[in-house]
């Protein structure tokens, strides 16, 4: 044996003895020990309970798979919920009359004969031995590592990560490759602000966290893989909604060459059908309808929607289905037009002559279809404009000169002359599609850090200051509120919660699913419409002022005008209103004092025993009393609603 080697076990076996040192093996999982009865076993976990009969103490051992009872003596004594510990002791079956059925291993329990305690916990900042739900979500957000010990969580992320490995499984089977394509990237047209990230080497240019892998999977393309998926990180800065996660998210990423709309569709939904059936998940309907655009609007008033009947919803079946035929573009407040979907996709073929030439613009069809599931928008793809001249005039149409279109997709327009295939693809969103198959309210249940909806990180403090060397090497410099108008530090709902707080107002939180119209969130919050509090964001003689009115009235401009001696009222744009609040329409709450703009309530809001309102978010609401509301804002009550 070679002496330097011969030193170093000498040496490390010295150490062991030293300190006691034992390596930690975990060989069994507490859900086994069914299968272990009159075997000594050497288990480890968290103390999930704890039971002190005098001389004999009985422990809960938990561990991700399923929790054992544990016989002690007097050593268990110095137990305390949450310890981690290593057992070893002798599986013995229950009596009948004690068995608990309830549980994996309530037929058995562990007869102690060693214990170590290998760590002993603090007092837990929030309880882990519930579902959960009734906990603050900032607060489980904060502390999530410990939030993570639930069942109920553990059980989703392990579902997460068995759907993800079956999609794999089906796409391999259908020779796809998994690709990576690159985060750093450029800013690109997809509906969303993009989050910047600045540059070293180039300072004063910044790239860009990629909306999704849109450009570099028909790049894949046209570098001739035709078949590739990915399990794409893609990040959005917008508003979050429970339906949506904040910052980042994941989605299956596919694309595929030589293929028509029927084509993509039917992969897809036979992916869905065979991982499904494998997690034993019922699905509604096969194979799943399809309706055109025109017959969803006419038929359910969206173009997402849930066709599962109350027991079915009951019983949390997955009621899948196809959109199709959407209309290309839209016009935009301006005047000008803008895509619907996605500019890079092509139009259906009997369209394609009016996209070249840009005519009967309103109504072209494109090859776009999404997927919708128990009434959510779950994936949606479209065959793409697989030449230059194709998708050059979507953005001519749209009003690009041309050098912007050669600055920004100069790139792609030269890429497709290369004897780019026709080609299309798709992207399901995995967080979506785990919170319908779950039945969770909150996308973020399904996911393990989640962002909180405030924007800021699980666990950790980002967004968070730089320090000045840090922002020097990088050329950048940070405007005081003095010379510029400052980014709100807080969200607008953590401004309502820290406001009420401050006040020692008492209120309910409550969240939803995402809702845009005071009837909407009326029927979700299953409270009466004229309990909602309308806010409404109005210029008076061009200056932003706030008016507020019960969700079934509207208000009464004339007598408004008339009561303040006001010459002109108008609603603001949606960008005033984002601009004025720093939230969207339809999730802007009354707190004009907040804002720093004029507030008014119609009377009838603070007469209101009970008000609800959006909490600067389309996703949660805050209920309190009339004149809780009033104190916590100070409006000017008056009496202007119809």
């Amino acid at each position: 044996m070679n002496c330097h080697y011969t030193f170093y076990f000498i040496l490390v076996n010295n150490i062991k003895k030293l300190y006691d040192y034992e390596v930690i093996m975990k060989n069994l999982s507490i859900e086994k020990v069914v299968d272990k009865v009159g075997q000594v076993v050497e288990l480890y976990g968290w103390v999930d309970t704890k039971r002190d009969h005098k001389k004999i103490v009985f422990i809960d051992l938990r561990d991700r798979t399923g929790t054992v009872q544990v016989v002690g003596g007097e050593d268990f004594k110095a137990l305390s919920e949450e310890d981690v510990v290593y057992i070893k002791g002798l599986v013995k079956s229950r009596p009948d009359k004690m068995i608990n059925a309830k549980i994996k291993t309530g037929s058995v329990e562990i007869e102690a004969k060693e214990l170590k305690i290998l760590n002993k916990t603090k007092t837990l900042p929030i309880p882990v031995n519930s579902d959960g739900h009734d906990i603050d979500e900032e607060v489980r957000l904060k502390y999530r590592y410990l939030d993570l010990r639930r069942p109920r969580m553990y059980k989703n992320l392990a579902l997460r990560s068995k759907f993800i490995d079956l999609i794999r499984q089906y796409l391999f089977k259908k020779e796809f490759l998994e690709i990576e394509t690159p985060i750093l990237s450029e800013t690109t047209p997809e509906g969303a602000r993009d989050f910047i990230v600045p540059s070293r080497f180039q300072p004063g240019k910044f790239y860009a966290l990629p909306q999704s892998p849109q450009q570099y999977k028909q790049l894949l393309m046209v570098g001739g893989i035709e078949k590739y998926f990915q399990i794409a990180r893609c990040f959005r800065d917008e508003d979050p909604r429970s339906d949506r996660a904040y910052g980042e998210f994941t989605q299956l990423d596919v694309e595929m060459s030589f293929v028509e709309r029927e084509d993509v569709m039917n992969l897809i939904e036979g992916m869905m059908i065979e991982v499904y059936e494998k997690l034993n998940i019922p699905i509604k309907q096969k194979p799943f309808p399809v309706f055109t655009y025109s017959e969803a609007i006419k038929k359910f008033g969206a173009d997402k929607f849930d066709l599962r009947t109350a027991d079915e919803k009951a019983k949390n079946i997955q009621a899948f289905a196809w959109v199709v035929d959407f209309p290309f573009f839209e016009k935009t407040p301006e005047g000008g037009w803008t895509f619907t979907h996605n500019p890079f996709s092509a139009p259906k073929p009997e369209f394609m002559k009016d996209l070249l030439e840009k005519k009967n613009i309103g109504n072209i069809l494109t090859t776009q279809y999404d997927l919708v599931c128990n009434g959510f928008e779950v994936g949606g793809g479209s065959i793409r404009n697989h030449t230059p001249e194709g998708l050059k005039s979507v953005f001519e149409i749209m009003g690009l000169a041309e050098d912007e279109i050669n600055l920004k997709f100069g790139h792609m327009i030269e890429a497709l002359g290369y004897g780019a295939p026709p080609h299309g693809g798709i992207a399901p969103g995995i967080d979506r599609l785990l919170t319908c198959i779950t039945g969770e309210t909150s996308i973020r249940e399904v996911i393990a850090m989640p962002m909180t909806s405030s924007g800021r990180t699980a666990i950790m403090k980002a967004p968070s200051t730089v320090k000045e060397d840090k922002l020097k090497e990088l050329g950048i410099s940070v405007r005081s509120s003095g010379e510029t108008k400052s980014v709100l530090t807080e969200s607008v709902f953590e401004k309502i919660k820290n406001l009420l707080d401050q006040k020692k107002i008492e209120y309910k939180l409550m969240e939803h699913k995402a809702v845009f119209t005071s009837e909407d969130a009326a029927s979700v919050r299953k409270t009466e419409l004229k309990l909602g509090a309308k806010a409404l964001i109005m210029k008076a003689d061009k200056k932003p002022i706030m008016i507020v009115v019960p969700g079934d009235k509207k208000v009464d401009t004339s007598l408004f005008k008339k009561t303040y001696q006001i010459k002109d009222l108008e609603m603001a744009k949606p960008d005033e209103v984002k601009t004025v609040t720093g939230v969207e329409i339809g999730a802007v709450p009354p707190f004009g004092n907040l804002f720093k703009i004029p507030l008014y309530f119609d009377k009838t809001i603070v007469d209101n025993e009970t008000v609800f309102f959006n909490a600067g978010s389309h996703s949660k609401s805050i209920s309190m009393k009339g004149l809780d509301l009033e104190k916590a804002t100070k409006p000017i009550v008056g009496s202007f609603s119809k």
